[in-house]
C-alpha cells in the first residue's frame, strides 16, 4: 500500500506526459512558500497536501490551470471561501481542521477536513446542497487522482488545436 506522499508523486508522474505538463514545467514550492501557505490558515497540514506544494505547489503545465490551487494564488483562500459562505448566507461553519486548498472562479471551492496525513475533501458550490458542502472524496489524493484521470485525456484530446500564446507578464492565453 502506497503512502499519500507516494500517492501525490504517482500522480505527478501521470500529469507528467508530455502534454498535460512536461518535467520542465513542474514548479515545486521551496520551503519557506510551503511554510508560508500553511501558516496562511489555522488547520494542520496533510502530509499529502505539503508533498503536492513541495513537488508542483508552484504550477504544472496545463494540470489545474485556471484554478486557484497554486501559489500565491492559494493564499487568502480560506478567507475567501468564508465570504462565499456568508454572501449565500449559509448555515455551514469551518472546524479547526479545515483547510481550503482551492477554489474555482469564485463560486466553488474544496477544502481538506481532518488531521491525519491524507484528509478527506469536501465541495462547495454556490447554489447547490442547499450551499452547504458536501464530502466529495475519501482523500486529498483522491481527489489530486480524479482530477488528473479527468484532465489527462482532454489534454491529449486537444493538445493538437489549442494554440497557446504567453503573455509579457508570463501568463498564458489559450485559443481553442
Amino acid at each position: 500500500m502506497l503512502t499519500p506522499k507516494q500517492r501525490v508523486r504517482a500522480v505527478v508522474t501521470a500529469i507528467t506526459d508530455g502534454t498535460t505538463a512536461g518535467p520542465e514545467q513542474l514548479q515545486g514550492l521551496p520551503a519557506e512558500a510551503v511554510l508560508e501557505v500553511e501558516r496562511d490558515q489555522q488547520a494542520p497540514m496533510a502530509d499529502a497536501y505539503r508533498e503536492f506544494l513541495s513537488l508542483i505547489g508552484g504550477g504544472a503545465g496545463r494540470f489545474m490551470r485556471g484554478e486557484d490551487v497554486y501559489y500565491s494564488r492559494v493564499l487568502g483562500l480560506g478567507t475567501a471561501a468564508r465570504e462565499l459562505l456568508d454572501e449565500n448566507n449559509s448555515p455551514f461553519r469551518f472546524g479547526p481542521t479545515d483547510r481550503v486548498f482551492s477554489m474555482h472562479q469564485g463560486y466553488q471551492f474544496e477544502f481538506m477536513r481532518g488531521a491525519g496525513p491524507d484528509p478527506e475533501v469536501w465541495s462547495y458550490s454556490e447554489g447547490m446542497h442547499a450551499d452547504v458542502p458536501v464530502r466529495s472524496h475519501a482523500s486529498f489524493t483522491d481527489w489530486l487522482r480524479a482530477t488528473a484521470a479527468a484532465e489527462i485525456p482532454v489534454w491529449k484530446r486537444h493538445a493538437e488545436t489549442v494554440r497557446e500564446e504567453i503573455n509579457a507578464d508570463g501568463s498564458v492565453t489559450e485559443y481553442w
